[in-house]
């Protein structure tokens, strides 16, 4: 009589049991929160394949829509509650500071399965781990009015001395045109820092090093901030460019009053629609180079999984499967040129073999973190808003100051961010 009341008891359990586990495996929930994007054909896609990924995986998804302006508040309200989504797509600044919260789950066994670009690793790139993955690059172009070049007949430069030489010829400021159109208003978006570090770091100057340690006080830097300032004293930009924000040169150039700017896919996109004329006489290659080579800071958009989410083992499936070959290849052909991949394998076709394309994927193959070589940290990113480059720049132009004295505050102006 007790064994049989022992095997009823053993059944009971086990029937217990097996109603708890199809119970959680019924409600198992993964939930997607995903920003909204210029091009619609991105969240109609993104959506489509999360459902497909649940209803193969017999698990309910969620796919939420957040334009990006309002995803780190209501993200940061649902990290205080302990009820954050499982999956986000923000952007790899804001990302870096979900991982130094310590709110992100390793993302290790994604980034082992497959083959990520280096510059798709250089936006991933945190201390201590691997917690970001890159979805997408999205590398600023290299905008230039190629007409105005063949008119005179000027190859288009690849290199910043050729830039600077062959502006010259172009420059026409006595009938409203200027060659180049380069914002340096310490405004507090990132296109003038952005454009400051490139040249610095191509003439062989390092803001900061690897170890984290000030290093821009170097005959290199010096002669990339000459450069710079040159680009203004000599008459090659609009005066007020010395403090246009960040809107100052999209609008010059749609204006068709200057001949070059340096502007993500927006510029690109805004010509498409708006100014179709102005398109075709518009060449998009990948920044110049200098005699230590080509550096274009470049961010994107990227995957985090949070570690307080209720299916992480999911959540970190279903990153992998995004990026399956024919749903990436083909988002991105949707993306226009906007979106450059982080994966190899995806680019042999005739979307990005036309040059209307080509330059961007160029220019994304380039790309390095803002703070690089520094690792990124709250106060190497620091670094950069501030825009100290950019005070720099201003100080010789509009204040008269010696380059070597602005450098030399400027090497001060980065110990006091880095506490050295």
């Amino acid at each position: 009589m007790r064994k049989f009341i022992l095997v009823l008891v053993s059944l009971a359990m086990g029937v217990s049991l097996f109603a708890n586990g199809a119970k959680e495996a019924e409600s198992q929930k993964l939930v997607f929160w995903d920003k909204s994007e210029y091009v619609q054909a991105y969240n109609e896609q993104s959506k489509a394949h999360f459902e497909e990924f649940c209803e193969a995986n017999g698990i309910e998804g969620e796919y939420i829509i957040i334009p990006p302006n309002d995803l780190k508040q209501k993200l940061l309200a649902s990290i205080e509650a302990g009820n954050p989504p499982d999956i986000i797509v923000t952007d790899d600044f804001s990302a870096k500071q979900y991982a130094g919260m310590g709110q992100l789950l390793s993302v290790d066994s994604v980034t082992n399965a497959i083959d990520f670009t280096q510059t798709g690793k250089n936006i991933a790139s945190v201390q201590n781990g691997n917690y970001i993955v890159p979805m997408c690059v999205m590398a600023p172009g290299f905008y230039i009015r190629s007409d105005k070049w063949e008119e005179k007949g000027l190859d288009l430069p690849t290199t910043w001395e050729e830039l600077f030489e062959t502006a010259k010829i172009v420059n026409d400021p006595e009938n409203g045109f200027y060659a180049l159109g380069y914002p340096m208003g310490a405004s507090g978006g990132g296109d003038a820092e952005s454009m400051c570090r490139s040249i610095i770091l191509s003439f062989g100057g390092v803001p900061i090093d690897e170890n984290g340690n000030v290093t821009i006080n170097s005959p290199e830097t010096l002669e990339a901030l000459k450069f710079i300032a040159s680009l203004y004293t000599e008459g090659l930009c609009p005066p007020s460019a010395i403090t246009w924000d960040d809107m100052g040169n999209n609008t010059a150039y749609t204006a068709g009053s200057v001949g070059v700017i340096q502007n993500s896919g927006s510029v690109f996109s805004q010509l498409k629609e708006e100014y179709p004329d102005l398109l075709e006489k518009t060449a998009i290659t990948s920044y110049p180079s200098g005699p230590y080579g080509t550096y274009i800071p470049t961010g994107g958009n990227v995957f985090c999984v949070f570690k307080n989410g209720s299916s992480n083992d999911m959540a970190l499936k279903y990153v992998e499967y995004f990026f399956e070959k024919d749903f990436y290849e083909n988002l991105l052909t949707e993306m226009q040129g906007m979106w450059q991949p982080t994966i190899d394998g995806v680019t042999d076709n005739d979307f990005w073999k036309d040059p209307a394309n080509a330059g961007w994927l160029a220019a994304s193959q380039n790309g390095v973190p803002n703070t690089y070589p520094a690792p990124v940290t709250d106060l190497t990113t620091l670094s950069f808003s501030e825009q100290l480059c950019v005070k720099a720049i201003q100080q010789i132009v509009l204040n008269g100051v010696d380059p070597q004295k602005a450098l030399d505050d400027l090497e001060q102006s980065f110990k006091d961010v880095l506490g050295q």
